[in-house]
């Protein structure tokens, strides 16, 4: 790599870093002002910021392709504005090498959010569904919202959540005796034994009988389900807090049981081919630079970035959620947005010259 080459690779970088630290600033700042409200005696200031701190990954790694597509405008705007990729065009240098000195960093910094996704991420996202689950653990009440429903022995569960360990919290299990319902069975914690046995803890058991209600409550309970415990943890969390291989996994047990993992294909899909996103968007970048934006003021590039980035954001949702309404692979839907700013980058940039 010649010295011009780092050069315009430095400018992107420092740009991009300093995008990406604004974004997940205004980020921690919007989502803290929006969930202050839920601070109560059990949920106090502290776990509500390490709910928001824990996130904070996830977050950089969804906003690396807006970041990107910014930093670009910001990084090579700058060096057109003192007039220096014009000296460096003059000289005989093509856009394509410019493209491929400020795609060095998009792509690096795209590979490093990729591992993030996977290895740091879906750790500390599902550390802060913990917390928030366990937010009025001491009142002793069960939440029928946030957890998960699953059909297992012909008997009703639901799960509020899930650790990495395998240990479930707050069960309701749901025994239904044709059109009446047999029993309720709660608990605060289940593990795993071995097999399909599991332990339950801290049980109330309510039968209904025909003319009465019995309620008894024990220490402990065994439970057998054939649900692996690993599925049990993957079903209790939601599709972004879990990492590719999770994904994968899960999506591949819900197909063999028949039933549907599109939401998990679709996370799966955004997720992987999020590098190629942001290099798309890059291009749109680099051709904007050297097209309408080349005698743009510093604002005016920041502004159309995140206008650009907004749509695309906003078309990658909407094309996603329909292949997944219309029963169409969610590959295709995740695909067009991002292939159109592709296209549009490359027709863009050639005709530039």
């Amino acid at each position: 790599m010649s010295k011009i080459d780092k050069y315009i690779a430095s400018s992107v970088l420092w740009a991009f870093l300093i995008v990406a630290v604004v974004l997940l600033g205004l980020d921690f700042a919007l989502t803290f002002i929006d969930q202050i409200k839920n601070v109560n005696d059990n949920y106090t200031v502290q776990p509500l910021l390490q709910v928001i701190l824990y996130r904070m990954p996830g977050k950089l790694a969804e906003y690396i392709p807006v970041a990107s597509l910014i930093g670009t405008l910001m990084g090579l705007g700058t060096l057109a504005a003192t007039s220096e990729l014009t000296v460096m065009r003059a000289a005989g240098m093509p856009i394509w090498r410019i493209g491929v000195a400020a795609g060095q960093p998009i792509l690096l910094v795209s590979l490093i959010g990729m591992g993030i996704s996977e290895f740091v991420a879906p750790v500390a996202q599902q550390k802060a569904n913990l917390i928030e689950k366990f937010q009025d653990q001491e009142s002793s009440t069960f939440s029928l919202t946030g957890g998960v429903w699953l059909k297992a022995e012909n008997n009703f569960v639901y799960i509020d959540a899930a650790d990495d360990t395998g240990k479930l919290y707050n069960i309701q299990i749901f025994s239904p005796d044709g059109q009446k319902l047999k029993y309720i069975k709660t608990a605060t914690s289940a593990e795993h034994i071995k097999d399909s046995q599991w332990q339950l803890n801290n049980v109330t058991e309510t039968k209904f009988a025909a003319d009465h209600i019995e309620k008894k409550t024990f220490e402990h309970a065994e439970w057998n389900v054939s649900i692996k415990p690993e599925h049990l943890f993957l079903a209790s969390q939601e599709p972004n807090a879990l990492s590719l291989s999770q994904l994968h996994s899960y999506q591949s047990y819900l197909k063999q049981e028949k039933l549907d993992g599109s939401q998990y294909e679709l996370e799966f899909w955004i997720t992987i081919l999020r590098p190629v996103a942001s290099l798309a968007l890059m291009l749109v970048a680099l051709s904007s630079v050297f097209g309408p934006l080349r005698s743009s003021t510093m604002g005016g590039r920041i502004f159309s970035g995140v206008i650009i980035g907004l749509a695309f954001q906003n078309a990658l949702n909407l094309f996603g959620r329909m292949s997944v309404a219309i029963n169409f692979p969610p590959i295709v839907g995740v695909s067009i947005p991002i292939a159109i700013c592709l296209i549009a980058g490359i027709i863009l940039i050639r005709r530039r010259g």
